[in-house]
């Protein structure tokens, strides 16, 4: 990898937006060191007015100008494009998958085993650079790119290194779907406020500052959450009450029950593309 690399987004939409953002926000890259590609003219203006990269509607204009490439199209997309880029792809390319459910096997078989290959799965949050992202880099990969896809993304958030593939699956039911989870709890937990006579504004602002106050206080005091419940439960008191209401309705089972079956679908996706 040269010092002076130029860093290729196939698939610029909302995560790859983020990605720009956030690659210029860190100055981990400067704008005329990105090119991005997209599908519609619209886009491709939108991309360069707003961050003034470099913006090709050519996928192979991508390869040929960069030695990183982040593959940020949908799944269902995957297949027809590196049968596009992959006569350009040489060994001196590193190419970043961020495409849930392809593996390494199918994604040798798509691109051949030139290139360098890293999974990346990214979550939702990432968009407003509080995602979490884990990275799988495979066996023998040189700890300089290693080191590099994770500066990448952590200029979106935080990262987390796998050494597993088999785990990607599990964290896809986890992180990449676990945003959803805590949007379905706060959309329950409003719902419940507005039912018991609290007007829709203060339901709502009640539920997004205790999630953020919650996550946040987990995150500063580095106490595990278990033991955070634990503190704020007084025998007989409200939260009592209410985690003795969870116990009997099987919560931390649903709970574990949901990541198994994301999990499981994940592994199943991968299966049939």
């Amino acid at each position: 990898m040269r010092d002076n690399y130029i860093v290729g987004i196939i698939g610029a939409g909302n995560m790859g937006e983020a990605l720009i953002r956030g690659l210029l926000k860190s100055n981990l890259v400067h704008s005329y060191e990105i090119i991005a590609s997209a599908h519609t003219p619209r886009r491709v203006r939108l991309l360069e007015k707003t961050y003034g990269v470099h913006t090709t509607r050519k996928n192979l204009a991508v390869i040929s100008s960069c030695d990183t490439i982040v593959l940020a199209v949908k799944p269902q997309d995957m297949a027809s494009v590196c049968e596009q880029i992959k006569p350009a792809i040489t060994k001196d390319h590193l190419l970043i998958s961020i495409a849930a459910g392809i593996d390494f096997v199918r994604l040798r078989k798509m691109l051949g085993h030139k290139p360098r290959l890293i999974r990346v799965m990214p979550n939702l949050p990432s968009v407003i650079d509080e995602g979490i992202s884990a990275i799988f880099c495979g066996p023998r990969m040189p700890e300089r790119y290693r080191r590099f896809a994770h500066q990448m993304f952590q200029a979106v958030g935080q990262t987390v290194d796998v050494r597993e593939e088999k785990l990607m699956d599990v964290i896809t039911g986890l992180s990449g779907t676990g945003p959803a989870y805590f949007f379905a709890m706060m959309e329950a937990l409003a719902k419940a406020g507005r039912k018991l006579g609290l007007t829709d504004q203060m339901s709502t602002m009640l539920t997004l500052q205790t999630a953020v106050g919650a996550a946040e206080m987990a995150l500063q005091t580095g106490s595990p959450p278990e033991e955070l419940r634990r503190r704020v439960t007084s025998k007989k008191g409200t939260t009592w009450a209410a985690m003795k209401h969870f116990k009997r309705k099987n919560f931390w089972k649903v709970m574990e029950d949901a990541v198994r079956v994301a999990t499981n679908r994940a592994r199943q996706l991968r299966k049939i593309r």
